[in-house]
Protein backbone atom coordinates (compact mmCIF):
# COMPACT_ATOMS: atom_id res chain seq x y z
CA UNK A 1 0.00 0.00 0.00
CA UNK A 2 3.01 2.34 0.69
CA UNK A 3 4.40 1.87 -2.26
CA UNK A 4 1.33 2.52 -4.39
CA UNK A 5 0.68 5.48 -2.61
CA UNK A 6 4.36 6.54 -3.82
CA UNK A 7 3.37 6.05 -7.01
CA UNK A 8 0.13 7.87 -7.15
CA UNK A 9 1.25 11.09 -5.00
CA UNK A 10 1.52 13.68 -6.03
CA UNK A 11 1.20 13.12 -9.83
CA UNK A 12 -1.73 11.00 -9.99
CA UNK A 13 -3.65 13.60 -8.01
CA UNK A 14 -2.57 16.51 -10.18
CA UNK A 15 -3.60 14.38 -13.34
CA UNK A 16 -6.78 13.47 -11.71
CA UNK A 17 -7.80 16.80 -10.60
CA UNK A 18 -6.95 18.19 -14.57
CA UNK A 19 -9.39 15.33 -15.57
CA UNK A 20 -11.91 16.49 -13.14
CA UNK A 21 -11.36 20.02 -14.52
CA UNK A 22 -11.73 19.01 -18.34
CA UNK A 23 -14.64 17.21 -17.67
CA UNK A 24 -16.36 20.23 -16.16
CA UNK A 25 -16.70 18.61 -12.26
CA UNK A 26 -14.40 21.55 -10.93
CA UNK A 27 -14.70 25.50 -10.42
CA UNK A 28 -16.30 27.01 -13.80
CA UNK A 29 -13.94 30.26 -13.44
CA UNK A 30 -10.47 28.30 -12.02
CA UNK A 31 -8.49 28.37 -15.12
CA UNK A 32 -9.43 32.59 -15.40
CA UNK A 33 -8.22 32.29 -11.83
CA UNK A 34 -4.73 30.77 -13.06
CA UNK A 35 -4.11 33.52 -15.40
CA UNK A 36 -0.95 33.90 -17.46
CA UNK A 37 1.25 34.75 -14.47
CA UNK A 38 0.42 32.01 -12.05
CA UNK A 39 2.29 29.15 -14.24
CA UNK A 40 5.88 31.08 -14.32
CA UNK A 41 5.52 31.42 -10.54
CA UNK A 42 5.03 27.59 -10.31
CA UNK A 43 7.81 27.20 -13.36
CA UNK A 44 10.39 29.63 -11.27
CA UNK A 45 10.11 27.79 -8.02
CA UNK A 46 10.35 24.35 -9.45
CA UNK A 47 13.50 25.42 -11.18
CA UNK A 48 15.07 26.72 -7.48
CA UNK A 49 14.32 23.52 -6.49
CA UNK A 50 15.86 21.52 -8.71
CA UNK A 51 18.80 23.50 -9.48
CA UNK A 52 19.11 23.26 -5.15
CA UNK A 53 18.49 19.64 -4.88
CA UNK A 54 20.89 18.79 -8.15
CA UNK A 55 18.30 17.54 -10.49
CA UNK A 56 18.92 18.27 -13.48
CA UNK A 57 16.83 16.81 -15.65
CA UNK A 58 14.07 18.85 -13.66
CA UNK A 59 15.54 21.91 -14.65
CA UNK A 60 15.53 20.63 -18.19
CA UNK A 61 11.81 19.93 -18.10
CA UNK A 62 10.72 23.55 -16.49
CA UNK A 63 13.11 24.68 -19.48
CA UNK A 64 10.66 22.94 -21.86
CA UNK A 65 7.66 23.63 -19.77
CA UNK A 66 8.71 27.34 -20.10
CA UNK A 67 9.46 27.26 -23.99
CA UNK A 68 6.07 25.58 -24.60
CA UNK A 69 4.23 28.38 -22.32
CA UNK A 70 6.12 30.87 -24.49
CA UNK A 71 5.71 29.77 -27.93
CA UNK A 72 1.84 29.26 -27.08
CA UNK A 73 1.94 32.31 -25.65
CA UNK A 74 3.03 34.14 -29.27
CA UNK A 75 1.02 31.82 -31.10
CA UNK A 76 -1.89 32.96 -33.36
CA UNK A 77 -4.16 29.84 -35.26
CA UNK A 78 -1.21 28.11 -35.97
CA UNK A 79 -0.30 25.40 -33.59
CA UNK A 80 2.85 24.09 -35.15
CA UNK A 81 5.56 25.58 -32.93
CA UNK A 82 3.53 24.65 -29.81
CA UNK A 83 3.16 20.97 -31.19
CA UNK A 84 6.92 21.16 -32.11
CA UNK A 85 8.31 22.19 -29.21
CA UNK A 86 6.08 19.32 -27.22
CA UNK A 87 7.14 16.62 -28.84
CA UNK A 88 11.10 18.14 -28.68
CA UNK A 89 10.70 17.69 -25.17
CA UNK A 90 8.82 14.45 -25.09
CA UNK A 91 11.43 12.91 -26.72
CA UNK A 92 14.28 14.20 -24.84
CA UNK A 93 12.68 13.54 -21.57
CA UNK A 94 12.43 10.18 -22.73
CA UNK A 95 16.21 9.91 -23.84
CA UNK A 96 16.94 11.54 -19.82
CA UNK A 97 15.03 9.11 -18.11
CA UNK A 98 17.54 6.42 -18.85
CA UNK A 99 20.42 9.06 -17.40
CA UNK A 100 20.87 10.17 -13.64
CA UNK A 101 20.34 13.71 -12.58
CA UNK A 102 23.70 15.28 -12.07
CA UNK A 103 24.55 18.89 -10.85
CA UNK A 104 23.14 21.64 -12.74
CA UNK A 105 26.31 23.27 -12.86
CA UNK A 106 28.59 20.00 -13.00
CA UNK A 107 30.44 19.17 -16.05
CA UNK A 108 27.13 16.00 -16.60
CA UNK A 109 24.97 18.78 -15.72
CA UNK A 110 26.24 21.39 -18.48
CA UNK A 111 26.54 18.28 -20.87
CA UNK A 112 22.93 17.24 -20.75
CA UNK A 113 21.88 21.22 -20.91
CA UNK A 114 23.79 21.56 -23.78
CA UNK A 115 22.81 19.03 -25.85
CA UNK A 116 18.98 20.14 -24.84
CA UNK A 117 19.97 23.69 -26.16
CA UNK A 118 20.83 22.04 -29.38
CA UNK A 119 18.16 20.59 -29.65
CA UNK A 120 15.49 23.39 -29.11
CA UNK A 121 17.62 25.59 -31.19
CA UNK A 122 17.39 23.32 -33.84
CA UNK A 123 13.86 23.13 -34.10
CA UNK A 124 13.23 26.68 -33.69
CA UNK A 125 15.41 27.28 -36.42
CA UNK A 126 13.38 24.88 -38.59
CA UNK A 127 10.32 26.47 -37.49
CA UNK A 128 12.07 29.72 -38.61
CA UNK A 129 13.24 28.65 -42.03
CA UNK A 130 10.61 26.04 -43.10
CA UNK A 131 7.08 26.42 -41.35
CA UNK A 132 5.10 25.01 -44.11
CA UNK A 133 7.53 21.13 -43.75
CA UNK A 134 7.02 21.18 -40.39
CA UNK A 135 3.16 21.69 -40.58
CA UNK A 136 3.53 18.67 -42.99
CA UNK A 137 5.08 16.56 -40.66
CA UNK A 138 2.88 16.81 -37.89
CA UNK A 139 0.41 16.03 -40.54
CA UNK A 140 1.60 12.41 -41.88
CA UNK A 141 0.06 9.70 -41.15
CA UNK A 142 1.80 6.50 -40.88
CA UNK A 143 -0.35 4.53 -38.88
CA UNK A 144 -4.25 3.73 -39.47
CA UNK A 145 -6.32 6.62 -38.53
CA UNK A 146 -8.34 4.70 -35.70
CA UNK A 147 -5.39 4.13 -34.11
CA UNK A 148 -4.57 7.80 -32.99
CA UNK A 149 -8.28 9.22 -32.89
CA UNK A 150 -9.09 8.37 -30.10
CA UNK A 151 -5.64 11.03 -28.60
CA UNK A 152 -6.63 14.04 -30.52
CA UNK A 153 -2.75 13.98 -31.49
CA UNK A 154 -0.63 14.36 -34.73
CA UNK A 155 0.74 11.00 -35.26
CA UNK A 156 4.40 12.25 -34.82
CA UNK A 157 3.29 13.44 -31.45
CA UNK A 158 1.50 10.36 -30.56
CA UNK A 159 4.49 8.43 -31.33
CA UNK A 160 6.95 10.01 -29.33
CA UNK A 161 4.31 9.56 -26.55
CA UNK A 162 4.80 5.80 -27.09
CA UNK A 163 8.30 5.91 -26.88
CA UNK A 164 8.95 8.32 -23.91
CA UNK A 165 6.60 6.95 -21.58
CA UNK A 166 6.76 3.46 -21.63
CA UNK A 167 10.72 4.28 -21.34
CA UNK A 168 10.05 6.35 -18.39
CA UNK A 169 7.58 4.30 -16.60
CA UNK A 170 10.30 1.49 -16.88
CA UNK A 171 12.86 3.80 -15.54
CA UNK A 172 10.91 4.59 -12.74
CA UNK A 173 10.11 1.34 -12.14
CA UNK A 174 13.45 -0.52 -11.77
CA UNK A 175 14.77 2.58 -9.89
CA UNK A 176 11.53 3.59 -7.58
CA UNK A 177 12.90 6.86 -7.55
CA UNK A 178 10.30 10.05 -6.95
CA UNK A 179 12.01 12.16 -10.03
CA UNK A 180 11.60 8.95 -12.34
CA UNK A 181 7.81 9.05 -10.76
CA UNK A 182 7.61 12.82 -11.47
CA UNK A 183 8.43 12.75 -14.93
CA UNK A 184 6.45 9.57 -15.85
CA UNK A 185 2.86 11.89 -14.54
CA UNK A 186 4.40 15.25 -16.14
CA UNK A 187 4.52 13.41 -19.32
CA UNK A 188 1.08 12.31 -19.21
CA UNK A 189 -0.20 15.71 -18.36
CA UNK A 190 1.53 17.62 -20.93
CA UNK A 191 -0.06 15.14 -23.36
CA UNK A 192 -3.70 16.74 -22.32
CA UNK A 193 -1.92 20.50 -22.80
CA UNK A 194 -1.63 18.85 -26.09
CA UNK A 195 -4.49 17.45 -26.46
CA UNK A 196 -6.47 20.71 -25.64
CA UNK A 197 -4.08 23.44 -27.09
CA UNK A 198 -7.16 25.03 -28.64
CA UNK A 199 -8.05 25.76 -24.80
CA UNK A 200 -5.83 28.61 -23.53
CA UNK A 201 -7.14 27.73 -19.87
CA UNK A 202 -6.28 24.29 -20.02
CA UNK A 203 -3.15 24.61 -21.64
CA UNK A 204 -1.95 26.68 -18.52
CA UNK A 205 -3.07 24.31 -15.94
CA UNK A 206 -1.81 21.67 -17.80
CA UNK A 207 1.28 22.89 -17.90
CA UNK A 208 1.32 24.38 -14.33
CA UNK A 209 0.51 21.00 -13.33
CA UNK A 210 3.13 19.35 -15.21
CA UNK A 211 5.62 21.55 -13.34
CA UNK A 212 4.05 21.20 -9.57
CA UNK A 213 4.37 17.10 -10.14
CA UNK A 214 8.19 17.52 -10.94
CA UNK A 215 8.91 19.94 -7.94
CA UNK A 216 6.72 18.01 -5.68
CA UNK A 217 9.23 14.82 -6.69
CA UNK A 218 11.86 16.95 -6.10
CA UNK A 219 10.42 17.44 -2.29
CA UNK A 220 9.87 13.57 -2.17
CA UNK A 221 13.27 12.82 -2.88
CA UNK A 222 14.60 15.36 -0.18
CA UNK A 223 12.37 13.79 2.16
CA UNK A 224 13.36 10.42 1.15
CA UNK A 225 17.38 11.37 1.33
CA UNK A 226 16.59 12.53 5.04
CA UNK A 227 14.50 9.57 6.32
CA UNK A 228 15.38 6.70 4.04
CA UNK A 229 19.14 4.51 4.30
CA UNK A 230 21.07 4.03 1.02
CA UNK A 231 22.71 1.13 1.49
CA UNK A 232 19.68 -1.04 2.94
CA UNK A 233 16.44 0.69 1.47
CA UNK A 234 15.49 0.65 5.21
CA UNK A 235 13.83 3.52 7.52
CA UNK A 236 16.99 5.84 8.94
CA UNK A 237 17.29 6.78 12.36
CA UNK A 238 15.18 10.27 11.67
CA UNK A 239 12.56 8.24 10.52
CA UNK A 240 12.86 5.99 13.82
CA UNK A 241 12.66 9.09 16.21
CA UNK A 242 9.53 10.78 14.33
CA UNK A 243 8.08 7.52 14.25
CA UNK A 244 8.39 7.10 18.49
CA UNK A 245 7.59 10.51 19.14
CA UNK A 246 4.06 10.35 17.24
CA UNK A 247 3.69 6.55 19.03
CA UNK A 248 0.92 6.17 21.32
CA UNK A 249 -0.08 3.47 23.45
CA UNK A 250 1.82 0.34 24.56
CA UNK A 251 4.70 -0.70 22.52
CA UNK A 252 8.27 -2.54 22.60
CA UNK A 253 11.59 -1.99 20.30
CA UNK A 254 14.66 -3.92 20.03
CA UNK A 255 18.07 -2.81 19.19
CA UNK A 256 19.63 -5.28 16.87
CA UNK A 257 23.13 -5.36 16.54
CA UNK A 258 25.55 -7.62 13.64
CA UNK A 259 27.96 -9.80 15.55
CA UNK A 260 31.49 -8.99 15.45
CA UNK A 261 30.76 -6.91 12.10
CA UNK A 262 34.17 -5.24 12.74
CA UNK A 263 36.24 -8.07 12.86
CA UNK A 264 34.20 -9.49 9.59
CA UNK A 265 34.68 -5.79 8.29
CA UNK A 266 38.11 -5.39 8.53
CA UNK A 267 38.88 -9.49 7.05
CA UNK A 268 36.91 -9.31 4.22
CA UNK A 269 36.59 -5.43 3.30
CA UNK A 270 34.09 -3.08 3.11
CA UNK A 271 31.94 -4.18 0.00
CA UNK A 272 31.68 -7.31 1.54
CA UNK A 273 30.42 -5.88 4.81
CA UNK A 274 28.18 -3.62 3.22
CA UNK A 275 26.63 -7.43 1.68
CA UNK A 276 25.83 -8.54 5.11
CA UNK A 277 24.55 -5.21 6.07
CA UNK A 278 21.96 -5.64 3.24
CA UNK A 279 20.96 -9.33 4.06
CA UNK A 280 20.68 -8.47 7.62
CA UNK A 281 18.66 -5.70 6.49
CA UNK A 282 16.25 -7.79 4.03
CA UNK A 283 16.15 -10.90 7.00
CA UNK A 284 14.95 -8.23 9.23
CA UNK A 285 12.31 -6.30 7.39
CA UNK A 286 10.58 -9.89 7.09
CA UNK A 287 10.27 -10.17 10.69
CA UNK A 288 6.91 -11.04 11.68
CA UNK A 289 4.31 -9.82 13.83
CA UNK A 290 3.75 -5.98 11.77
CA UNK A 291 7.22 -4.70 13.51
CA UNK A 292 9.03 -1.93 11.45
CA UNK A 293 12.54 -1.98 11.24
CA UNK A 294 15.23 1.10 10.89
CA UNK A 295 18.75 1.19 10.47
CA UNK A 296 19.82 2.72 13.36
CA UNK A 297 23.28 3.39 12.48
CA UNK A 298 26.37 0.80 11.17
CA UNK A 299 25.94 -2.06 11.94
CA UNK A 300 22.76 -1.35 14.10
CA UNK A 301 18.98 -1.74 13.63
CA UNK A 302 15.76 -1.10 15.36
CA UNK A 303 12.79 -2.94 15.16
CA UNK A 304 9.64 -1.18 16.71
CA UNK A 305 6.40 -3.22 17.71
CA UNK A 306 3.57 -0.65 18.08
CA UNK A 307 0.52 -2.20 20.55
CA UNK A 308 3.11 -4.52 21.80
CA UNK A 309 4.77 -5.76 24.79
CA UNK A 310 7.99 -7.51 25.78
CA UNK A 311 6.25 -10.78 25.68
CA UNK A 312 4.68 -10.81 22.86
CA UNK A 313 7.73 -8.91 20.81
CA UNK A 314 9.81 -12.03 21.99
CA UNK A 315 8.60 -14.64 19.44
CA UNK A 316 9.02 -12.48 16.42
CA UNK A 317 12.32 -11.61 17.27
CA UNK A 318 13.91 -14.71 18.16
CA UNK A 319 11.94 -15.93 14.73
CA UNK A 320 14.08 -13.47 13.26
CA UNK A 321 17.45 -14.27 14.88
CA UNK A 322 17.19 -17.67 13.70
CA UNK A 323 16.53 -16.40 9.97
CA UNK A 324 19.58 -13.91 10.28
CA UNK A 325 21.49 -17.62 11.56
CA UNK A 326 20.39 -19.90 9.03
CA UNK A 327 21.26 -17.01 5.84
CA UNK A 328 24.47 -17.70 4.09
CA UNK A 329 26.06 -16.06 0.56
CA UNK A 330 28.63 -16.62 -1.26
CA UNK A 331 32.16 -14.68 -1.13
CA UNK A 332 33.00 -13.34 -4.85
CA UNK A 333 36.24 -14.14 -5.95
CA UNK A 334 38.10 -11.24 -6.96
CA UNK A 335 38.76 -13.40 -10.48
CA UNK A 336 35.04 -14.34 -10.33
CA UNK A 337 33.43 -12.07 -13.82
CA UNK A 338 30.34 -10.00 -12.42
CA UNK A 339 28.10 -11.22 -15.35
CA UNK A 340 27.73 -15.20 -15.43
CA UNK A 341 29.45 -16.55 -18.25
CA UNK A 342 27.61 -18.69 -21.10
CA UNK A 343 30.38 -21.98 -19.91
CA UNK A 344 30.89 -21.57 -16.10
CA UNK A 345 33.94 -23.29 -16.61
CA UNK A 346 35.37 -21.25 -18.73
CA UNK A 347 36.45 -18.24 -16.40
CA UNK A 348 40.33 -18.33 -15.32
CA UNK A 349 40.83 -20.13 -11.75
CA UNK A 350 37.19 -22.55 -11.80
CA UNK A 351 37.60 -25.43 -10.44
CA UNK A 352 40.52 -24.71 -8.43
CA UNK A 353 38.70 -23.57 -5.05
CA UNK A 354 35.37 -24.35 -4.00
CA UNK A 355 33.07 -20.60 -3.51
CA UNK A 356 33.28 -19.76 0.36
CA UNK A 357 30.46 -19.38 1.84
CA UNK A 358 29.96 -16.95 4.63
CA UNK A 359 26.98 -16.42 7.52
CA UNK A 360 26.90 -13.88 10.48
CA UNK A 361 24.87 -13.46 13.18
CA UNK A 362 22.74 -11.08 15.47
CA UNK A 363 22.11 -10.11 19.27
CA UNK A 364 19.26 -8.53 19.94
CA UNK A 365 17.95 -6.21 23.73
CA UNK A 366 14.07 -5.45 23.51
CA UNK A 367 12.86 -3.16 26.34
CA UNK A 368 8.61 -2.06 25.87
CA UNK A 369 6.71 1.29 27.73
CA UNK A 370 5.43 -0.87 30.58
CA UNK A 371 7.93 0.95 33.32
CA UNK A 372 7.46 4.16 35.09
CA UNK A 373 8.92 6.04 32.25
CA UNK A 374 7.59 5.06 28.91
CA UNK A 375 9.21 7.85 26.76
CA UNK A 376 11.57 6.51 23.46
CA UNK A 377 14.70 7.53 25.06
CA UNK A 378 14.20 5.21 27.89
CA UNK A 379 12.89 2.48 26.13
CA UNK A 380 15.44 2.66 23.35
CA UNK A 381 18.18 3.19 26.45
CA UNK A 382 16.68 -0.01 28.05
CA UNK A 383 16.63 -1.98 25.06
CA UNK A 384 20.38 -1.04 24.08
CA UNK A 385 21.22 -1.93 28.05
CA UNK A 386 19.61 -5.50 27.20
CA UNK A 387 21.60 -5.71 23.60
CA UNK A 388 25.24 -5.50 25.56
CA UNK A 389 23.57 -7.95 28.35
CA UNK A 390 22.83 -10.51 24.94
CA UNK A 391 26.51 -9.90 23.80
CA UNK A 392 28.06 -10.53 27.17
CA UNK A 393 26.26 -13.54 27.57
CA UNK A 394 27.55 -15.07 24.30
CA UNK A 395 25.74 -12.94 21.80
CA UNK A 396 23.63 -14.60 19.15
CA UNK A 397 20.47 -14.55 21.62
CA UNK A 398 17.45 -12.14 22.30
CA UNK A 399 17.65 -10.23 25.68
CA UNK A 400 15.44 -8.35 27.51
Amino acid sequence: MTRLIGWVVPGGIILAAIVALILGLGPEDFTAMLGETYPWVAFGIVLLLGAFFHRSRVVLFVFGLSAMLLVFSQATADLTGFFLVGTLLVVSMGILALSQDRGVFSTGGLLQMMVFLVVFLFGMLLLELAPGDLASFLALMPLPPGWSEWSGLPQPVLLAFAFAVPTTLVAAFFREGPVERGIFWSLLILALALRYATDPGLVGVCLTGAGLALGLSVMATSYAMAYKDDLTGLPARRALLRDLNGISGEYAAAMVDVDHFKKFNDRYGHDVGDQVLRMVAARLSKVPGRGRVYRYGGEEFTVLFPGKNIQKALPHLKEVRRSVEDATFTLRSWRRPRKKPVDPSAWRGAGKQKPKLLSVTISIGVADSSGRDPSPETVLKKADQALYRAKEGGRNQVSK
